[in-house]
C-alpha cells in the first residue's frame, strides 16, 4: 500500500466502511449532542421537552433556536417566566400577604375581582402563574380578565415603585415592615419589562 495523507486515507476508509455497511453515523449524535432522549435528564441537561423528551442544556433555552420539536423552549410565556421570580415564590409572596392581612388585601392591587383570597381570580396559584408567564401588564390584565380600571390602578402602584414613591404603598394601607418585600417584589416585575 502507498503512503497517504491522514486526511485522504481517513476518508477512504470511511468510504470503504460506508460502501460494505460496516459503518453508520448518527449524526443527530454526533452533531446534535445537546438534544437526547431519555426518561430522566441528565443534571448537565435539565430541561426536557414536553413532546418529544429530548433533554436540553439550559444555555439553549431561549436563545432564539428551537431545540424541542415543537419549538417549547422558545416559548414567549416560558422565556418570559424564566426572568420572573419562580411560581411557588409569587404564590407563596401573595399568601402570606393574604394570612397576615386577610382575605381581601390584595384588592388594594389587584381591583375587586381579588377579594376572597383571590378566588374570583382563579385563585393564588392562578395569579402567581399569570404574573410568572404574562410578558406585559396588559397580558396579565387579559389573562385574568382585569377591569380597565383595575388594570389602570395596578399600573400606578407599579409606576410609583418604579420611581420610588412608597407613600402610593402606604396608601393603599402596606405596613411599614412590609415595604421593602413588596417594592422588591413589584421591582422584580418591573425590571423584567411587565410595564412595557
Amino acid at each position: 500500500m502507498l503512503p497517504c495523507r491522514l486526511a485522504t486515507c481517513v476518508a477512504a476508509l470511511l468510504a470503504l466502511c460506508f460502501a460494505r455497511g460496516a459503518v453508520s453515523l448518527d449524526l443527530q449524535r454526533l452533531y446534535g449532542h445537546h438534544t437526547k432522549r431519555s426518561e430522566y435528564c441528565h443534571p448537565y441537561e435539565p430541561f426536557k421537552c414536553p413532546v418529544d423528551g429530548n433533554c436540553i442544556s439550559i444555555q439553549y433555552l431561549c436563545d432564539g433556536a428551537p431545540d424541542c420539536i415543537d419549538g417549547y423552549d422558545e416559548d414567549s410565556k416560558l422565556c418570559t417566566a424564566a426572568k420572573r421570580p419562580p411560581v411557588e415564590e409569587t404564590a407563596s409572596f401573595l399568601q402570606s400577604l393574604l394570612a397576615s392581612h386577610g382575605p381581601n388585601y390584595l384588592e388594594k392591587l389587584f381591583g375587586n375581582k381579588a377579594r376572597d383570597a383571590l378566588e374570583p381570580l382563579g385563585g393564588v396559584e392562578k395569579v402567581a402563574i399569570a404574573l410568572s408567564e404574562s410578558q406585559t401588564i396588559e397580558d396579565f390584565g387579559a389573562a385574568l380578565h382585569l377591569m380597565r380600571s383595575d388594570l389602570e390602578h395596578l399600573r400606578s402602584v407599579f409606576m410609583a415603585v418604579e420611581n420610588g414613591d412608597l407613600g402610593m404603598l402606604k396608601s393603599l394601607g402596606i405596613k411599614d415592615s412590609e415595604l421593602g418585600d413588596v417594592k422588591f417584589f413589584l421591582e422584580k416585575l418591573v425590571n423584567t419589562g411587565f410595564l412595557d
